[in-house]
């Protein structure tokens, strides 16, 4: 596995893209609700969920508690960031996990911005899980363009994908993409053992 550049997070640019990136978040079940978005996702509990929405296998809840000290919160983005995020490919920043954990303003928008910007690339095939990069054929030897729509795949009691709708005849159900990855996943694991 390739080493992991850990960047801080880009900024984002506009106002259309803050309000796709929290409709975005907004279409994910959590199990609590958004009420300010610094403050909630501050302890890493909600971004572990939204990770493990999209890659069920790879993210082990029970290492993720909700925190009031700084110690805890920074232990549940440690975990995260070399257990889950290590393997998407990338690492978020010191600085950029400081200024989450203490809840500044817009810090935790550019990380999900950053998170959002994966999925797309692991949904697309442009990367796979594990960190190993992946190029499309007939993309001139370039990474493919993200789909334009998200498609949930929602994971049934057993951690199986159910099915979901076509992405408007660009390419396979998300839900098919979302186990072909989680075979990977488990493939990676199953190698680091």
């Amino acid at each position: 596995m390739q080493a992991v550049q850990v960047q801080i997070a880009a900024s984002i640019d506009s106002d259309e893209e803050l309000q796709s990136l929290y409709n975005w978040v907004d279409e994910i079940p959590l199990s609590r609700p958004k009420r300010n978005i610094s403050r909630d996702f501050a302890d890493g509990v909600l971004f572990a969920e939204i990770t493990n929405h999209f890659f069920p296998r790879l993210v082990e809840m029970h290492n993720y508690s909700g925190a009031n000290s700084h110690t805890q919160k920074l232990y549940n983005w440690n975990t995260l960031n070399t257990k889950v995020l290590k393997k998407l490919g990338y690492q978020i920043h010191p600085q950029d996990l400081d200024d989450i954990i203490k809840a500044a303003a817009g810090a935790i928008e550019r990380v999900l911005k950053a998170l959002q910007y994966k999925v797309e690339e692991v949904q697309s095939g442009s990367v796979k899980v594990g960190g190993r990069p992946s190029v499309t054929p007939g993309a001139g030897g370039r990474p493919s363009a993200a789909p334009e729509t998200y498609g949930e795949a929602p994971v049934s009691g057993r951690g199986q994908a159910r099915p979901s709708q076509d992405l408007g005849g660009k390419g396979p159900p998300v839900a098919a993409q979302v186990q072909k990855y989680q075979r990977e996943v488990d493939t990676e694991l199953l190698l680091e053992k």
